[in-house]
């Protein structure tokens, strides 16, 4: 504690730091730091038998962000047919990522590489599925494998400012995973993809990127192929770890319990989480997290007199394609962001180039005081 304050007083001093907003921005950036090297420092000194996968970055999760495994060289120097599979986890959850998994193998060897023991998911306990991710890492010179993890504030800012829906938004994490896989250079034909919406609008929608394969998109792939099941288990593993080492990047969070937030789903436990943990702050009135829009987020806030009742009985909202009256939803979201700002800033919120009110996130915010 004196060492931090010593060095607080000596770069006050030589960055000329003169008013209570500097001191503030330059605290939490000391702090964002420390936070960052200490979780680093308990990552390294973890249990070496608990498994991390690969595809979860250490420290803050604050950007969404894409990792692909190394393209297996086989497929690239014998350019044998292949098959892809995607499959998402997280679409329900108000706390955490949401994660798109892809994996692929040469269809010849796909029935001996991926087996029915890959069946979805969400029917296999935690150690099960850490243990196949595990092996899909061991067979890494025929399998190859990736994760697009899309962070609680991306999902949130694109749904309510940007106006891009959550299947909009599913579907364009499953094209960039796919995209990336066949500019490595690997020959793939067949692509199986669980289904967001309408099987047959999506599949259009993968034909018209991918002319050259075949698509095929079903409800409950990935309980019907192996391949789809193995990128669900890749996107399954990497958020439940991501969830499970999250890393607070805000200040003044004295919630004894803050890591027993449960999966991250609105049952019991999460409820009580989000009651102890509501309170402006530069990301919004949860710690990042949260899916702030979500609607048992936003119940919360309207039990505590943040925000209207209109604002939290909208059916529609997140989903605005199926809107009869957009103009009414416009104006909800417009209202929840003013509100925001004069909760957190005191103030209006700025305008956007657009011409609305939109909320920096805690980047933007920095670089706009340097």
């Amino acid at each position: 504690m004196y060492l931090f304050t010593y060095s607080f007083l000596i770069e006050s001093k030589f960055c000329n730091i003169t008013n209570i907003t500097n001191i503030k921005i330059f605290t939490a950036r000391v702090q964002k730091n420390f936070l960052v090297s200490l979780h680093e420092k308990s990552y390294k000194m973890e249990d070496k038998n608990k498994f991390k996968a690969p595809s979860v970055k250490i420290g803050p999760m604050t950007e969404s962000y894409t990792y692909h495994s190394p393209t297996p060289t086989i497929l690239l120097e014998t350019q044998k047919p292949c098959i892809l599979g995607v499959d998402e986890a997280g679409r329900g959850p108000v706390l955490g990522p949401m994660c798109f998994g892809v994996a692929y193998c040469a269809i010849s060897e796909y029935e001996e590489l991926i087996d029915e023991e890959y069946k979805d998911s969400k029917k296999l306990d935690e150690k099960k599925r850490e243990l196949l991710l595990q092996r899909i890492i061991n067979n890494q010179d025929n399998v190859g494998w990736g994760v697009r993890s899309l962070s609680p504030q991306d999902i949130s800012t694109m749904t309510i400012r940007d106006k891009i829906n959550l299947n909009a938004q599913s579907h364009s994490s499953t094209i960039q995973l796919i995209h990336d896989v066949i500019i490595t250079g690997v020959n793939i034909k067949k692509i199986y993809v669980d289904t967001v919406g309408p099987p047959e609008k999506y599949r259009n929608l993968l034909a018209a990127q991918f002319p050259q394969q075949e698509i095929i998109v079903e409800k409950a792939a990935d309980d019907k192929f192996p391949i789809v099941s193995a990128a669900s288990i890749c996107a399954k593993v990497t958020r439940d770890h991501i969830l499970r080492d999250w890393c607070f990047i805000e200040e003044n969070l004295t919630d004894p319990d803050l890591y027993k937030y449960g999966s991250g789903y609105p049952n019991e436990k999460t409820r009580l989480w989000l009651e102890r943990n509501v309170y402006p702050n530069l990301l919004g009135f949860y710690p990042s997290i949260v899916r702030w829009h979500w609607k048992p987020a936003r119940q919360i806030l309207y039990n505590k007199g943040m925000i209207s009742l209109s604002q939290i009985d909208n059916p529609t909202w997140p989903d605005l394609e199926n809107t009869a009256n957009k103009d009414d939803i416009t104006r909800t979201k417009t209202n929840l962001v003013k509100q925001k700002r004069k909760l957190v800033y005191g103030g209006k919120g700025k305008k956007s180039i657009e011409g609305g009110t939109s909320t920096p996130s805690i980047r933007e915010y920095f670089a706009k005081k340097t």
